[in-house]
């Protein structure tokens, strides 16, 4: 049920879909044996317990994807956070999150491709992921495409 001025609920927004899309990002390069840009090492504690420690690089494909997806995130809801009705003046800012949110999805397709060369991820791995960027990709167009029309006389 919604009030009156209230948006109905929607489970796929770009800011949820660009949300998923990180999560899924964080998920699959956690695995050591898959993503193997980093080194895992076992430290024992004190107490006798074992740690795992994951040592990258700065500048590993695992950690630019993982980056990416994440700053297309940020980007998403920086953008929605900003309300045109109560700051018109930010209008630009909110368009140009948008924009290089957009930007980042092409970009983390042409890293995906070289995750699957360099990770020998399989076909329907690469597929289902590709997919997932191209998703969020169209939601936050169509969200960018929409706020221009509607805020175009701010």
């Amino acid at each position: 049920m919604t009030h009156e001025g209230q948006h109905k609920f929607n489970n796929f927004t770009p800011v949820t879909g660009a949300m998923e899309l990180a999560e899924y990002v964080f998920k699959i390069t956690d695995n050591p044996n898959k993503f193997k840009d980093f080194t895992v090492k076992d430290k024992k504690n004190e107490d006798g317990t074992i740690s795992r420690l994951i040592i990258s690089r700065n500048d590993s494909l695992t950690n630019r994807v993982r980056d990416m997806a994440n700053e297309i995130f940020l980007l998403t809801y920086a953008a929605n956070e900003i309300d045109l009705r109560k700051q018109p003046e930010r209008k630009e800012e909110r368009l140009s999150k948008q924009v290089e949110a957009i930007r980042l999805c092409s970009e983390l397709l042409a890293e995906i491709q070289l995750c699957r060369m360099h990770f020998h991820m399989d076909h329907k791995r690469v597929l289902f992921w590709g997919e997932k960027v191209r998703s969020v990709r169209a939601a936050i167009e169509k969200w960018h495409e929409s706020d221009k029309d509607r805020y175009k006389d701010i």
